[in-house]
């Protein structure tokens, strides 16, 4: 019976180890409320919610959306949120008019940005973007960066938590075009603007790098001087990666369930001799 007891606790310490299986989630950012009402097109919002189910349909991911702009001098400003529909969520500064074709994510008049808050620490695996062109420019760029950073779901961004997150990440690597440990921007091949007005773009990023907060924005320092202007269209995420630590655990649980299972054999047959 002590045996059997043994057996029975390591199968269940090698269940509690086996590391819980990648969800991934697909944001449509059109799709979200503000306020308890479903978000309409062309109206503009502080704060966007989402509910997303995981596409297996066995968990769920909330996430907090809001808009951000950093000024000429470096001041971090709230912005307004706009879906369009299929063509993706916008972004308007503060005394940008709706005129001038500016109701994109763009880096013109500053930079603008959207902030992702998740309830629990995801990776982003992919960003699809549509590429718009502005007024008064005969070309078509969509050059972006995206940063992670982790706070608490329940934290609210203000000027002053933006300013934090420049901060411990280094406004230098932040707004880069080069890719560090805390960024990586991404340019879509839109040298000498070849992209047409309504080509999709996907950013595949690297599954490694977890937060519970992703930003994504108008380059800042981009491989070119061309403004960038794109509405983002959709976001894929992955939760719960497996950590190598975990693996072992599981391997140790199985090393331990054989060995049990091999003593009372052992015992069984010295007992029949």
């Amino acid at each position: 019976m002590i045996r059997f007891a043994q057996i029975a606790i390591a199968a269940g310490a090698l269940v509690a180890s086996m590391p819980a299986q990648a969800a991934e989630f697909v944001i449509n950012t059109a799709a979200g409320t503000s306020n308890g009402s479903a978000i309409s097109n062309g109206t503009s919002y502080n704060n966007i919610n989402y509910k997303v189910t995981s596409t297996d349909g066995k968990s769920t991911v909330n996430v907090k959306a809001s808009a951000w702009s950093r000024d000429l001098d470096g001041n971090f400003v709230a912005a307004k949120m706009v879906s369009w529909g299929s063509d993706g969520m916008g972004i308007y500064q503060t005394n940008e008019s709706t005129g001038g074709n500016l109701h994109q994510i763009d880096n013109v008049n500053g930079w603008e940005f959207l902030v992702l808050q998740f309830d629990q620490a995801v990776s982003l695996q992919s960003a699809v973007l549509k590429s718009f062109q502005l007024a008064g420019r005969d070309y078509v760029d969509s050059d972006a960066f995206v940063a992670r950073w982790t706070t608490s779901y329940a934290a609210g961004m203000s000027a002053s938590t933006m300013a934090g997150i420049e901060k411990a990440m280094n406004s230098e690597t932040w707004f880069n075009s080069n890719s560090d440990d805390y960024s990586k921007a991404v340019s879509g091949s839109a040298a000498n603007g070849t992209l047409t007005q309504t080509q999709t773009q996907t950013y595949n990023l690297s599954p490694s790098k977890e937060g519970n907060v992703w930003i994504i924005g108008g380059s800042f320092n981009g491989p070119d001087w061309r403004n960038d202007a794109f509405k983002l269209n959709q976001i894929k995420v992955i939760s719960a990666v497996p950590e190598p630590a975990t693996w072992m655990t599981m391997i140790l649980g199985f090393g331990l369930v054989g060995a049990t299972v091999r003593r009372r054999r052992g015992s069984a047959k010295a007992a029949l001799a």
